[in-house]
């Protein structure tokens, strides 16, 4: 229920900020892609759709194999809420990593600070996905300009696990 609810609300923000193309280009250039889903859902990419408007799996021969769980599935548990996390930060989609997030009382210049931090964080590669109270991401190297870090909390609620900043 959440995610579809969160589907809509990205579904507006794309239409708001590129009209009503499917492909927008945010703030800093990434493209955004908003295509259908393997199971019929609208989801939203850094990677082309195919030719058929359903989403891509990327051509590139070092991207990690895929398959998004079903619209109506959330992680059941904090172990699949970081399988998802690791395989977003793997894809570089930071618009996955985006919908792993609570979003609640967030406003609309601090949820731009935010995405802007997650892609960053999803453009270098993942070093470490430490568990505990919090989720501490860290993804970079040395030759990409360092490391970065991002710590996560993490919710339940409804059966779901969430990311929460």
């Amino acid at each position: 229920m959440q995610r579809t609810l969160l589907a809509r609300v990205l579904a507006c923000a794309a239409l708001a900020c590129g009209g009503d193309s499917a492909l927008s280009q945010d703030g800093d250039g990434q493209r955004v892609h908003r295509c259908v889903g393997a199971h019929g859902e609208i989801a939203f990419s850094g990677l082309p759709c195919g030719a058929d408007g359903r989403s891509g799996t990327g051509t590139d021969a070092t991207a990690t194999p895929y398959e998004a769980p079903p619209a109506d599935s959330c992680p059941a548990s904090p172990s699949q809420l970081r399988d998802r996390l690791a395989a977003a930060i793997a894809r570089h989609d930071a618009n996955a990593v985006a919908g792993m997030i609570r979003w609640h009382g967030v406003g609309g210049e601090a949820a731009n600070q935010r995405l802007r931090e997650l892609r960053e964080l999803v453009r270098h590669p993942l070093l470490a996905l430490d568990p505990g109270d919090v989720l501490t991401v860290r993804t970079g190297s040395g030759a990409t300009g360092g490391v970065r870090s991002l710590a996560f909390g993490i919710d339940a609620e409804g059966g779901c696990y969430w990311l929460r900043w």
